[in-house]
């Protein structure tokens, strides 16, 4: 049975080794770079016909595969050349083509892997481009208007962290999963200009009838797949009906464990999640082919199914084939689970609740791998939970280990993607014993970025990262080309209620820090009222937007402003330059750099913390100079090993984690395990796998706990996780970019609020 289950997993690719620097692409974007001109549109045309010129009234109307030309000057060498970007009101026409490939599982290690067969394709959108001409196809997701066209230069690289001096090259991520790929297609990590230049928003309708229909293939896909992990963590023991139904065992309290307290789950109620989220689906077919083999291993796999509800919103039961216990119904979870945000907030004199998508989820954690209705200390029955694994360079050899600790108190709001895995499997994502949680991320508004996840823009943004959807980078089976534009539009609308989050946001904000009455005169004024006329009516409050913009050009617009709406540059920021406070994830280790993120709904983003790892407490705290100085009580409180000060929650709508042990700006502890009697051999287990993350300290005069020691991360990082020649050199603050003074903090603070 055993050689007739395995499928043995390739090699995969080593960048280092593949890659090669392009000298002659290079030097055509230096001289590109020395003329940066205005971009201007004198003429437009569709379908070979003019439909507008400058300084015309006439609104033309697209159409879906409409071929638009537009001529003018200075548009500049392409989306290649250049880091350019089109936009038709929220999609962004499509740089570079798209492949989903097919792909098959090793069943016996679980590893996925692709054979660079095509099973479907997405064709990019833009057909030629100069600096006098564009030409594109409008996109299948398009609805809206206006027609944006952005430049910016790629002013030179990144250089290598592990080989100094020379470019930083990267593969593209579309081939990694294959053995030997035809093109691995390497790129630099460019360097892009601070500066966007922009043509004047052309005034456009959009024609789709297909839109709507789009959109609802869309929802179903967020809200009523699972993405195929129903059978892979049935495959791998997870006990998810006895976790949904409240039947699992938490592992510390012992009690019964609630899915909403510890893990984030909410509750599908009719009016605050789409029907999508409720009723059943039929997927016909499935969005995603399921690698993995059906009964037997000789069974076919199911292509289509039902998906019902669990009675949460973004955990699924899902129809597949096991490939021992045959045809059944699985659950898995999907986007909503993870980026839907319950919140409640009045407008005029409405009671709202709703389940935001595209929202993070701040109370979200991994505590259901940890759940089981197992007996012993361990109650989780899920695969590599428990079991004998290899140790990292730094601490060899074969040993117990049970992750139980670090799973359970992984910061609420962010994920872990390798510790579910095992080390030393050969795959893209074994278990690195580097501790890297990631901030689930906002995406209302992700459309604009062409590096999504922090990849370079081979990536080709949320489109390209959705081709391999949940599972680190994808390893439940690639997307097909309709579900993921159907996905893409769905996500379009996601911005459609941004207006009433920033004003809840904002007078939640401007109430809790004594500043209501002071910037629109009266301290009573309600939340309804607030949001229903917005906050641009007070001149209290448009004047400290005002001057926190001032401060905000100043300080931040380097790599946080553009003219798509992203308040981003998406410059990718060397890991020595920007730090980290957890380890980098393996996707910053490959790019050696991280992304600058977009800014929009940032009081709820606050929710779950706030830059990539989550671990500052709100948007005052982050601009603040004292986090910024080693030597401020801040600094301290936020970057050194202390007993726990405890602070208060960031805003009023941050959450506090069950168990209450880990504040956002404050230590971070996990506990170190207590023998219980003689029999007792977890406690080493847990232990060992604690102590063999290189940057879990033990505290003298603490004998419960053990402490992240980011002071001694920064100074040591580099060589046995990246292969540098030394460390690296963090910073002394993550992100070491603070407001200029403390007294323009607030005034900062609440013009983010208002992106």
């Amino acid at each position: 049975m055993a050689a007739t289950l395995a499928q043995a997993a390739p090699t995969y690719p080593n960048q280092e080794v593949v890659c090669a620097f392009n000298s002659a692409r290079e030097q055509q974007r230096l001289a590109s770079a020395a003329n940066f001109a205005q971009p201007v549109v004198q003429q437009m045309k569709v379908n070979g016909a003019v439909v507008w010129t400058a300084g015309s009234s006439a609104k033309p109307t697209l159409k879906p595969g409409d071929v638009v030309t537009l001529n003018g000057s200075g548009f500049g060498a392409g989306t290649d050349i250049d880091f350019s970007k089109i936009m038709i009101g929220n999609s962004r026409v499509l740089e570079t083509s798209l492949q989903m490939y097919e792909q098959k599982l090793d069943i016996l290690s679980t590893l996925n892997y692709e054979t660079g067969v095509s099973r479907s394709n997405w064709p990019k959108d833009v057909l030629n481009w100069s600096d006098t001409e564009v030409q594109f196809t409008v996109p299948s997701h398009a609805s809206k208007g206006p027609l944006r066209l952005q430049v910016q230069k790629r002013a030179g690289f990144n250089t290598s962290l592990t080989k100094p001096g020379q470019p930083h090259n990267v593969i593209d991520a579309q081939v990694y999963r294959i053995e030997s790929p035809a093109d691995v297609n390497c790129d630099v990590v460019s360097t892009v200009s601070a500066e966007a230049k922009a043509i004047a928003p052309i005034d456009v309708s959009v024609d789709n009838p297909s839109f709507a229909d789009m959109v609802k293939r869309g929802r179903e896909v967020f809200w009523s797949y699972d993405y195929n992990l129903g059978l892979s963590h049935k495959f791998k023991n997870l006990e998810w009906d006895a976790i949904m139904k409240g039947q699992a065992t938490d592992p510390y309290t012992r009690q019964k464990a609630n899915p909403t307290v510890l893990f984030g789950a909410v509750k599908n109620v009719a009016g605050q999640v789409p029907a999508e989220s409720i009723n059943d689906v039929y997927f016909k077919p499935y969005p995603q082919f399921n690698p993995t083999p059906g009964f037997l291993a000789i069974g076919q796999q199911l292509k289509e199914g039902n998906t019902k509800t669990t009675g949460y919103a973004g955990y699924r039961y899902a129809e597949s084939q096991h490939p021992f216990l045959g045809k059944g119904s699985w659950i898995g979870f999907n986007c909503a689970s993870c980026h839907g945000y319950q919140i409640s907030y009045s407008k005029g004199g409405s009671n709202i609740t709703k389940v935001f998508p595209g929202l993070p989820n701040p109370n979200w954690t991994m505590k259901w791998a940890t759940l089981g209705t197992g007996t012993g200390k361990t109650t989780s029955k899920f695969a590599y939970v428990n079991e004998t694994e290899h140790g990292p360079k730094w601490a060899p050899g074969d040993a117990k280990v049970d992750k139980t600790p670090l799973m359970y108190l992984m910061p609420a709001g962010t994920g872990e993607a390798t510790i579910t895995r095992t080390a030393g499997e050969g795959g893209l994502y074994d278990n690195d014993y580097m501790f890297n949680p990631t901030a689930i991320p906002n995406v209302t508004f992700h459309l604009p970025v062409r590096r999504a996840l922090s990849h370079t823009e081979s990536y080709v943004g949320f489109e390209g990262s959705y081709i391999h959807a949940e599972e680190p980078d994808g390893a439940m089976g690639s997307m097909d080309a309709g579900s993921l534009k159907a996905l893409t539009a769905y996500m379009s609308v996601l911005d459609q209620d941004d207006d009433d989050l920033r004003n809840v946001g904002l007078h939640r904000w401007l109430k809790s820090t004594g500043r209501l009455e002071a910037q629109t005169g009266s301290s009573v004024l309600s939340e309804g009222s607030f949001v229903q006329r917005g906050w641009q009516v007070y001149d209290g409050v448009k004047a400290a937007v005002a001057r926190g913009k001032g401060t905000f050009d100043q300080a931040c617009a380097s790599c946080h402003s553009d003219k798509m709406g992203l308040n981003s540059s998406e410059v990718m920021v060397p890991l020595n330059q920007v730090g980290r406070f957890f380890a980098p994830t393996d996707f910053q280790r490959k790019q050696q750099s991280i992304r600058a993120t977009y800014l929009r709904n940032l009081y709820w983003v606050t929710s779950r913390g706030l830059l990539s790892d989550g671990h500052v407490r709100n948007l005052e705290d982050l601009v603040s100079p004292d986090r910024c100085s080693e030597g401020s009580a801040l600094y301290k409180q936020y970057y050194t090993l202390h007993a726990p000060v405890r602070p208060a929650p960031g805003t009023v709508d941050q959450p506090t984690p069950a168990p209450d042990l880990n504040r956002k700006g404050d230590v971070f502890r996990v506990y170190k395990d207590k023998k219980k009697d003689i029999f007792d051999t977890t406690y080493e287990a847990r232990n060992r796998f604690v102590e063999r993350h290189k940057y879990f300290s033990s505290v003298a005069g603490d004998n419960d706990f053990y402490y992240w020691d980011y002071q001694k991360m920064r100074t040591q990082y580099g060589p046995d996780e990246m292969g540098t020649p030394g460390p690296i050199g963090m910073p002394a603050a993550p992100h070491p970019w603070c407001a200029p003074n403390a007294a323009s903090v607030s005034d900062l603070v609440q013009y983010l609020l208002t992106l």
